[in-house]
C-alpha cells in the first residue's frame, strides 16, 4: 500500500516553492493559477492533477518523480534569487538552466548506476 498522499505531495510543492524563493503570489503569477489553489494544494485541502502538477514542477525546476515518489530520496538542488522584475525572456532562462542542472543531475544518476 502506498503512502504517497495529496498532503505529502503538497509538503514537497511548498518546500520547493520556498526552496525557489517563490511566494504564493510569485508562483499564481507565472502559472496563472489562483494564490488560493496554491494553498489549498500546498496544505493538502485540494487534490492536485497531473497538469498542474507538471506546470508547477517546471517552475520550480524539479522532475515529476521528486513529487510522485513514496520517499524523499533525490538530493535537493534549486537556484533563487529574488528581483523586483524579470521579463518574460529573463524568467524563461531562469526556467531552462533549472532544467538543464536537474538532467545534468539525472545523468550522474545514471552514469553511476543508481537508477
Amino acid at each position: 500500500m502506498s503512502d504517497l498522499t495529496f498532503l505529502k505531495i503538497g509538503k514537497r510543492l511548498k518546500k520547493a516553492r520556498k526552496n525557489c524563493g517563490y511566494t504564493q503570489s510569485d508562483v499564481a503569477k507565472m502559472t496563472e493559477l489562483n494564490r488560493v489553489t496554491i494553498s489549498k494544494i500546498e496544505n493538502g485541502n485540494k487534490n492536485i492533477d497531473s497538469l498542474t502538477l507538471k506546470k508547477l514542477a517546471k517552475v520550480y525546476g524539479y522532475s515529476l518523480t521528486y513529487f510522485l515518489e513514496e520517499e524523499e530520496e533525490h538530493e535537493e538542488l534549486s537556484i533563487s534569487f529574488r528581483t523586483d522584475k524579470l521579463t518574460e525572456t529573463e524568467l524563461e532562462a531562469v526556467k531552462w538552466v533549472k532544467k538543464l542542472l536537474f538532467n545534468f543531475e539525472d545523468l550522474k544518476e545514471i552514469k553511476e548506476g543508481d537508477i
